[in-house]
């Protein structure tokens, strides 16, 4: 259990480097895309990832 927010922190880190290089690719070139292309989708993904990520963290401090 202790690994879990590592990992999700990991998982929000490269959700959010996606949604930057879409934005970039977005940008250069307006494409019409379906919802997992838009860089959005990826950045609610990492906050999500996050926000579950303190979860765990502050239920691991309460046990202590």
């Amino acid at each position: 259990m202790k690994k879990v927010p590592e990992i999700l922190l990991v998982l929000a880190a490269v959700g959010l480097l996606i949604g930057l290089v879409l934005r970039l690719i977005h940008s250069t070139i307006p494409v019409d895309a379906p919802a997992y292309l838009v860089p959005i989708f990826y950045w609610h993904g990492a906050m999500a990832l996050l926000a579950i990520a303190i979860t765990v963290l502050l239920i691991q401090i309460r046990d202590k």
